[in-house]
């Protein structure tokens, strides 16, 4: 995979259409901003990405009703004998 800066980018536009798959960084924080991948891939990539989209969204419901789970066992059942 082809590494490319962002600045690079900027000063020359043209490198986008040369691109399959590259890497995008900012040189100057030392981060990855994220990756490139030609459209021409698309038909390849997106069941992957729909899947791990899916993946995600699962296991953010499934903390978020474990923890209202918990909520609800702190606050008790009311059971209606007093």
């Amino acid at each position: 995979m082809t590494t490319y800066g962002v600045t690079d980018i900027q000063n020359k536009p043209s490198l986008i259409k040369a691109m399959d798959i590259a890497e995008i960084i900012d040189k100057r924080k030392h981060t990855t901003l994220g990756y490139f991948i030609s459209s021409k891939y698309e038909k390849q990539i997106r069941p992957l990405i729909e899947k791990i989209d899916r993946e995600e969204k699962l296991l953010k419901l499934n903390k978020l009703k474990q923890h209202q789970d918990l909520e609800f066992t702190e606050l008790g059942v009311d059971d209606g004998i007093k």
